[in-house]
């Protein structure tokens, strides 16, 4: 996930984007996977909802923005 964040950083990201997150879909929780899936450098890593089934778009931009509006408060 590192290559892939670090490679989307340095040829797609603009200079006003956020910062890049990776997302990592997976059907079950395997902690050899989850120890070495975290960066070196992450500070917070978040493993939540497990689901069989791919949410579409929408469904992952409402959950991005119902968490924004959490956050915010």
């Amino acid at each position: 996930m590192d290559m892939y964040v670090r490679m989307f950083d340095d040829l797609k990201r603009g200079e006003g984007d956020n910062p890049t997150i990776g997302l990592i879909l997976c059907a079950d929780k395997d902690e050899a996977i989850v120890k070495y899936s975290v960066l070196q450098e992450s500070e917070q890593l978040f493993a939540s909802k497990y689901r069989l089934v791919l949410p579409t778009e929408e469904e992952l931009a409402a959950e991005i923005e119902r968490n924004a509006r959490m956050l915010r408060g």
